[in-house]
């Protein structure tokens, strides 16, 4: 314990505590604990967050931010707006939206090569249409463009789609982890500055697309509230976040059971479907989101195993600080129930009668399967 006491960010120099979140140096004891044992480099909860986010560290949506973005727009024409396939409900925000409306929009739908194989794009991409027009945007069909930035596929038509319809700069907006600032390093390589926007306290980070005239700027990612991944440490957040292709598993899950995703979310099924047969769901998720089925009474016994159910990792994560609720809904066969900041469920056999259990500000979104 001496040892780890005296440690030194790696990434500031400064001492390492895991006291106060709010002072410097602070990482969670867990963490430090898991980089220690597995040797790995340690850096405080700044160095990390900076890290991750490319040096813009991320806000919120609140009056202060929502006035210089509202600024800030006012100087371009054209928008790339990033968003999460796996995470689509989570990043295809309402409040986003209502700002870009009179925008030139390319939508970017990242992550395209994490999910499952055999996923027709064809109509992946008309079920994105339909989710675009239920949003009231308008954005052309050749601007909703399905990429991947880790494998590169989609990012040089984009470029050349993107050079026909805009000459001198781009915005890129977008919420945190969807790769965003990944996209831009794909898009322009090369030098990246940071600088605050003229007539503002925003920092974006300034990129050239190589060989023209054309400027792209990123704005900082967008905090998010009702997300699962919310209810977590920037730690925990990173971990939950799909690094190869998403698993799917599909559940029988019978009258009174409880299939748990997490160990914040739960639904527990009221009554069988149709001709009295359980209903059956597809679970589509990230590896490091569990999906587990149970019988109703070790609901209190597994809330709390780590091993089972996770996130938590964390085996003193204080439950007591959310503020859980249930509700009772009916889904039909051929609907998904999205779970923002984490994957989605399918019912493949209905309906889908259940009680779902879930912290209060948690937001699932009910909607035509993807797929």
């Amino acid at each position: 314990m001496e040892s780890i006491i005296l440690m030194k960010c790696e990434g500031c120099g400064v001492e390492i505590q895991t006291e106060n979140p709010k002072k410097p140096g602070y990482i969670p004891e867990s963490v430090l604990k898991e980089k220690v044992e597995n040797n790995e480099s340690v850096v405080c909860q700044r160095c990390f967050k900076l890290k991750h986010y490319n040096y813009l560290l991320p806000v919120t949506i609140n009056s202060n931010f929502s006035h210089e973005i509202d600024t800030i727009l006012k100087d371009f024409k054209t928008v790339l707006w990033v968003v999460d396939v796996i995470d689509f409900d989570g990043t295809f925000r309402k409040e986003i939206a209502e700002k870009l409306k009179r925008k030139n929009i390319f939508l970017i739908v990242n992550k395209i090569d994490l999910l499952p194989k055999r996923t027709p794009y064809e109509n992946l991409k008309k079920w994105l249409l339909l989710r675009i027009k239920e949003m009231g945007l308008n954005i052309q069909d050749d601007h909703v463009r399905m990429v991947s930035v880790k494998t590169g596929m989609g990012i040089e038509k984009t470029k050349k789609l993107l050079l026909q319809t805009e000459k001198e700069k781009v915005l890129v907006v977008g919420v945190t982890n969807v790769g965003k600032s990944s996209f831009l390093n794909r898009l322009a390589g090369g030098e990246i500055t940071v600088s605050a926007y003229s007539g503002t306290t925003l920092k974006v980070l300034k990129a050239k697309l190589p060989n023209t005239n054309l400027q792209l700027f990123d704005t900082p990612g967008i905090f998010t509230q009702d997300r699962l991944c919310d209810f977590f440490d920037i730690y925990t957040q990173v971990k939950m976040i799909p690094s190869k292709k998403i698993r799917n598993k599909t559940f029988t899950v019978k009258e009174k059971n409880v299939l748990f995703i997490s160990g914040l979310f739960w639904l527990k099924v009221l009554k069988n479907g149709v001709n009295n047969l359980p209903p059956i769901i597809t679970v589509f998720l990230p590896e490091e989101i569990s999906a587990h089925r149970a019988k109703e009474e070790r609901i209190n016994d597994l809330l709390h195993n780590r091993k089972v159910l996770f996130p938590p990792y964390d085996e003193n994560f204080d439950f007591n600080q959310i503020e859980f609720e249930r509700e009772i809904v009916q889904i039909d066969k051929g609907n998904d129930i999205a779970l923002p900041g984490a994957g989605w469920l399918s019912v493949k056999r209905g309906p889908l009668i259940v009680e779902i259990s879930k912290p209060k500000e948690f937001r699932y979104v009910v909607r035509k399967s993807m797929k």
